[in-house]
């Protein structure tokens, strides 16, 4: 089944990225792309009719959308915001790693790490927008955000399927279907990763929060006959990719090793370097693990186990002004805080953080920092 997917883009973003370039309208798409990181425009002006008309007409919920299921969704993102972010960077991402035909995508233009800096910025902005309260409301960020992202998948299909060194046959149509739905998952399945911490949702919040990124499928343009129809369909097309598309490659080792220099990076100091190794080593399969030639785990691997202790304490635990929230969401924190000053292939990008979301994570602004 998922196999005439690896050849497929998405129709619509495709022929308006190959009609901007018929008509010498680069400059516009590359203003609109700029915008993707601050988001600062929801509906830019002068914009070409072919942009203008593809804006107008994929902004529109599905019949089967739930707003309830959605609301409910994004005050989980809410209330275990921190924890998910960390479980992007330290899952979602080197799932996507794991996937060599994927993978080469990624790298086909060098600057290995100036992508992979670019790409946690782009999911870490992506995610905000859509998760907040009301980010997928006619005010909200998100779906301008996702069409943004469309649009950047199909100039990706532009470029990469022209180069005349690139194997389709080998690894599929660049950005395809089956690697879409695949990243959708590393965010809808974000709970049950977290289990591994010691996280506890019900069955009810995981279903929730899934739907949530079922809707945001929709606007990222994955096929009907592709995206999840609940949670129970994700969970097994997520196992049938896993096994399809984890393979070990140069890709995938490099790509990992930028992303962890990154986060190391972005943590104080050097004695807790170790913790990003464990906590992926944690979070992903073996098969993932070894996939992306994740280094051994250092003494740090032994805090493991009082995280996910510290998770089941108490019942205070599903308070987010827990000790064991806080614990858990520390290294998330000065994530998200040194990404408000990240710079990325030399160019200093804006990163905004939703006031609701600062309010609920008790993060300072970086306004408020500067004024501190």
């Amino acid at each position: 089944m998922l196999d005439p997917f690896r050849a497929m883009g998405e129709p619509l973003a495709d022929a308006v990225i190959q009609q901007v370039f018929a008509n010498n309208e680069v400059d516009a798409v590359n203003q609109m792309m700029r915008s993707l990181h601050s988001n600062t425009h929801l509906v830019p002006a002068e914009l070409p009719d072919a942009l203008e008309d593809y804006l107008n007409q994929t902004d529109d919920w599905p019949e089967w959308a739930d707003p309830v299921k959605v609301q409910l969704g994004q005050n989980l993102f809410q209330r275990y915001g921190m924890q998910m972010t960390l479980a992007y960077f330290t899952w979602s991402l080197p799932c996507c790693y794991a996937w060599a035909k994927a993978a080469k995508v990624l790298t086909w233009t060098n600057g290995i790490d100036k992508h992979v800096h670019r790409r946690i910025i782009e999911t870490a902005q992506f995610v905000l927008d859509v998760m907040t309260e009301g980010g997928l409301g006619p005010q909200g960020f998100g779906v301008r955000t996702a069409q943004k992202i469309r649009l950047l998948h199909a100039t990706i299909r532009h470029h990469v399927g022209k180069d005349p060194k690139w194997q389709a046959s080998e690894y599929g149509t660049p950005a395809n279907q089956e690697d879409h739905v695949a990243t959708l998952l590393t965010l809808a399945l974000v709970p049950k990763a977290l289990t591994k911490l010691g996280l506890d949702f019900t069955r009810e919040e995981e279903d929730a929060y899934f739907h949530c990124w079922r809707v945001i499928g929709h606007f990222l343009g994955i096929h009907q006959d592709l995206l999840p129809r609940d949670l129970e369909d994700a969970e097994h097309l997520w196992e049938a990719i896993q096994q399809r598309q984890v393979r070990h490659s140069e890709d995938g080792v490099a790509l990992t090793k930028a992303l962890v220099d990154y986060l190391k990076m972005r943590i104080p100091g050097t004695m807790m370097d170790g913790v990003v190794v464990s906590t992926m080593r944690e979070l992903c399969s073996e098969a993932v693990s070894e996939a992306i030639g994740l280094e051994k785990t250092d003494w740090t691997r032994h805090l493991m186990g009082p995280m996910r202790w510290m998770f089941a304490l108490s019942d205070e635990a599903q308070d987010q002004s827990s000790m064991a929230a806080k614990v858990s969401a520390s290294l998330s924190r000065k994530l998200l805080e040194s990404l408000h000053s990240s710079e990325t292939g030399g160019g200093r990008v804006t990163f905004r953080i939703p006031k609701s979301l600062q309010e609920s994570w008790n993060l300072a602004s970086a306004e408020e920092k500067k004024a501190g």
